[in-house]
Parts: structure tokens; sequence; C-alpha cells
């Protein structure tokens, strides 16, 4: 009697499988804290800051809408690179080192163990960002409601600038991502990264004033705050600005080296 040898999964079964594995291992870990909560600092910066000096800021019977979402942006864009080198990290590292052992040793395959956690990485920055517009509309009707002198209440915000903001904000955030998601998956350690990754955004601080700064992926997501215009109402452009398309070829060149050094890692490091 002959017998047939069980066919592999296919690859997008593989490719499922792996990716709700590594969101089970999400579970309990300060990654999904993470990326929940990591929103609601810039939120609670600002609305303290409006709350106790809000009647400084904002003049009489102006909308404080635009201003207070100008500021809350501004303050984002800056912990934002942050944001994503502890995140890429501490999804790489959900692994230790005798877990990629396993993992790479078990019958599914590399590109599915890759794009499972580069999918999830994309998931969890989304989800954070989505939950900071969410925060910052909240509080905003919350200073309405405890300081009515503010004028919140009285006026509104069109949602579309602000979700044509979200959308530039999280193509910005792509080069950051993959290159992090590399150097994670490069170093056999969290601090390696890390340290790279602060160095990073630090430079690109220093350097916003640059002529080519739009050349740095650490910096677009601060970059891109020029597309806010408030001469006019609250306006933001719906074309790309070229700090995002070199967003997006810098993700794209990290992701292809990230999926090489995966391909060429042992199973026994």
């Amino acid at each position: 009697m002959e017998y047939a040898l069980p066919t592999a999964p296919g690859p997008l079964t593989q490719l499922g499988r792996a990716l709700v594995a590594d969101s089970l291992k999400l579970r309990r870990t300060a990654v999904l804290w993470l990326a929940l909560g990591g929103g609601a600092l810039p939120v609670l910066l600002n609305l303290l800051i409006f709350y106790f000096k809000g009647q400084y800021i904002i003049k009489p019977g102006e909308n404080p809408w635009p201003q207070y979402i100008s500021m809350s942006w501004q303050t984002a864009s800056v912990l934002l690179g942050f944001f994503l080198v502890l995140l890429s990290g501490l999804v790489v590292n959900l692994e230790n080192r005798g877990g990629w052992r396993q993992l790479l040793a078990q019958p599914v395959s590399r590109s599915s163990v890759f794009l499972s956690k580069l999918l999830l990485l994309l998931g969890l920055n989304a989800v954070a960002q989505l939950i900071y517009v969410g925060l910052l509309l909240a509080a905003g009707v919350l200073l309405g409601a405890v300081r009515p002198a503010l004028g919140f209440q009285h006026n509104t915000i069109d949602l579309l600038p602000m979700l044509r903001m979200l959308g530039h904000t999280y193509l910005a955030t792509l080069g950051i991502l993959g290159i992090q998601y590399a150097l994670a998956l490069a170093f056999r350690g969290f601090v390696g990264p890390l340290a790279v990754g602060i160095a990073g955004i630090v430079s690109a601080l220093t350097l916003l004033r640059w002529e080519h700064i739009d050349l740095v992926p650490y910096a677009a997501p601060n970059v891109v705050l020029r597309l806010l215009e408030f001469k006019s109402g609250f306006t933001v452009a719906a074309a790309l600005s070229s700090a995002e398309w070199y967003s997006l070829g810098w993700f794209a060149l990290a992701v292809l080296a990230g999926y090489v050094l995966l391909l060429r890692r042992p199973v026994t490091d």
C-alpha cells in the first residue's frame, strides 16, 4: 500500500498561521500597550497646555481647533520616531534567541515569518495613529466642556484635512519603520537598533533646516508638517510630498535588505 506524503500548506496559509501566532504573542506584552497608548502622550501634553494656558494661545473669537491640532501634531511628529524605534525592536524581539531557533526550524517559509512581522508592524503603526486622532478629537471636545471660554464647543473642524494629514504622516513613517525593522533583524539584541534609531532621530531634528532634509527618512514625519495650512481655514494638500516619496523608497530598500538578512540567518544563530 502506498502512502502519499502530506503536502505543505500554501504560502497564504503559512502567512496566515504565522500572523495569527505573532498576534497571539502580543497579549500581555509591552508592544500592545505601546501601540494602544502611544498616541495618548502628545494628546495629554497639549490638553494640559490648552487647559492651563489656552487663554494666551487662542485669540478671542478665533476658532481654536486649527491651532490646537497644529500644536498637537507637531508634538506627535517628534515623538513618533521614538515610538517606531521602540515598536519595531519590541516586535522582532518577541522571540528570544531560543525562540528564533525554534521559529526558523519550523516548516514555515522564512518569507511568511518576515511578512508576518512586517504586516504586524504596519498594522500596529496604523492602529496607534488612528487612536491618536480619535483621542485628539475627544480631548478637544473635553476642552470645550471644561474650558468653554476657549470656544471649542462653538466651532467645528473639517475631518477631511485631518484624514489627509493622517495619510501623509503614515506614509512618512514607513521609511523609519522599514529601516528599524531591518536593523532589528540584523542585530541580535534590542540595544543596537535602539541606539541607531535614536541617533537617526536626533540627527534629523538637528538637520531640519537643511535644504536636502527630504532625503533623511527619520525627518519625514516632521517635514510633512509643511502640508498643514491655516491661511484660509484648516487645509492639507492631497498630493504626496517629496519626503513621502523618499520615505517609500527607503521602506522598499530596507524591506529588501531585511528579507535578505533573514534568508541568510542560520537556524543555529
